[in-house]
């Protein structure tokens, strides 16, 4: 596995090009400048050669040294140090301004090719793209894993395995959101993801909270973790009882750039996985998605189920795999059948002894793909332990009139 990360915004914590116009003096047209890129509204080739054909008149050596004092987020130039042979900086700039601060990275850096003379640049003679350092690693048999912010990493992020987009320095490009695989706004965040990746996994359990559905039975034009619950959105209920867990993951579709927004309210902390294709799939994608790169045993929760908070703490210490189950109350509910050990030993749409309500935790050996529904891939592993809990799903409106009264004097 490579990891390419981008550099301005993404490794270091500031543009560099707008550090090297104010040192020389011409702050105003690049900051208009790269303003105008970043938002998209400027082709990066375009704004790249423009920017240049201001800069380049001044010293190169002077350009590196100043570069080479730019900060980097500590944590990621640290895991890029103890896995340099994995890691790979590839960045439009010039190599020839990034020389100091390549050093301090110590890894292998790739960027854009100028000719230079008397110390200055005469010449571009290449713009790197991205992608083509991507598509070279893939070509060696590789699984690439590309981390940026801009719109100019968009490519290198549609041929990579994997994309991350990260708001570390600022929000990343809003055309990424269309097709990365993760959004991270958190430097440990993206550090515990980049572990995952390597097969460095806590023992602790990960939470995936599937979000990314449209709510279309419940009738309220939202997307349910944005539903209120008794003065809070039904997200930030399931924040409050997931405060202690590190890894929390939130699979996001419809709506997702609204639940960003209301999930960084209470956390900033959260990895953002995407399921661009929500509208054809179900549950089961959506927590296959969250779960495929996440700690070895994941509980999976549906972003429109509230679980009582003394049954979340319960599940939250219990080790293994598990299905959990209640008492038969909402109006299109999936069964379980139960035998006299509590184990659960399949669903049905007609009958049962319980509700299927989920949580539900498994071992990401077991996790395959599936594009229905949760407890479909739950069933070939059957029997497994049940878990009774007092749980409430959010299926129709009268379920979330049903919801806000059982809750409305839970405290957490």
């Amino acid at each position: 596995m490579k990891f390419l990360f981008d550099l301005d915004g993404t490794v270091t914590s500031q543009e560099t090009l707008p550090c090297i116009s104010k040192y020389f003096g011409c702050t105003e047209q690049i900051e208009e400048l790269t303003a105008r890129t970043i938002a998209g509204n400027v082709p990066f080739i375009e704004s790249f050669i423009r920017r240049v054909n201001i800069l380049g008149q001044y010293s190169v050596k002077e350009t590196s040294d100043l570069l080479a004092q730019v900060p980097v987020y500590p944590q990621l130039a640290k895991f890029i140090l103890e896995h340099a042979e994995d890691c790979i900086i590839v960045t439009g700039n010039l190599t020839c301004w990034c020389e100091g601060i390549f050093k301090k990275i110590g890894c292998q850096c790739y960027g854009s090719i100028a000719e230079c003379e008397n110390d200055k640049v005469v010449k571009i003679k290449s713009i790197l793209r991205k992608e083509t350092i991507v598509d070279q690693y893939k070509a060696l048999g590789e699984t690439v894993v590309f981390i940026g912010d801009g719109n100019n990493d968009l490519e290198a992020m549609r041929h990579a395995n994997i994309s991350i987009a990260v708001g570390l320095t600022h929000s990343p490009a809003q055309s990424l959101m269309s097709i990365c695989d993760y959004v991270i706004f958190n430097e440990k965040a993206l550090i515990r993801q980049l572990k995952q990746l390597l097969g460095i996994c806590k023992p602790e359990k990960s939470v995936v909270i599937s979000c990314a559905g449209i709510g279309s039975r419940l009738g309220l034009g939202l997307t349910k973790a944005l539903v209120q619950i008794n003065g809070g959105s039904l997200i930030s209920w399931q924040l409050k009882l997931f405060k202690d867990v590190e890894d929390v993951r939130l699979v996001i579709g419809f709506q997702g750039s609204e639940i960003i927004e209301e999930v960084r309210k209470y956390r900033d902390d959260i990895i953002f996985c995407y399921n661009h294709h929500y509208f054809e799939t179900k549950t089961g994608a959506s927590y296959y998605l969250g779960a495929r790169h996440a700690n070895y045993e994941t509980i999976e929760w549906d972003g429109d189920l509230l679980v009582h908070p003394d049954d979340v703490k319960m599940l939250l210490a219990t080790d293994g795999e598990y299905i959990c189950y209640g008492d038969i109350t909402s109006e299109d509910s999936v069964c379980v059948h139960v035998n006299e050990k509590g184990e659960v030993l399949g669903f049905s749409r007609e009958s049962g002894d319980y509700e299927w309500t989920g949580p539900a935790c498994m071992n990401k050996k077991h996790l395959i793909y599936s594009s229905q529904n949760v407890f479909n891939m739950f069933e070939p592993f059957c029997p497994m332990r049940g878990i009774k809990v007092r749980a409430y799903d959010i299926d129709t409106y009268n379920d979330y009139l049903r919801v806000s009264e059982i809750t409305k004097d839970w405290r957490l």
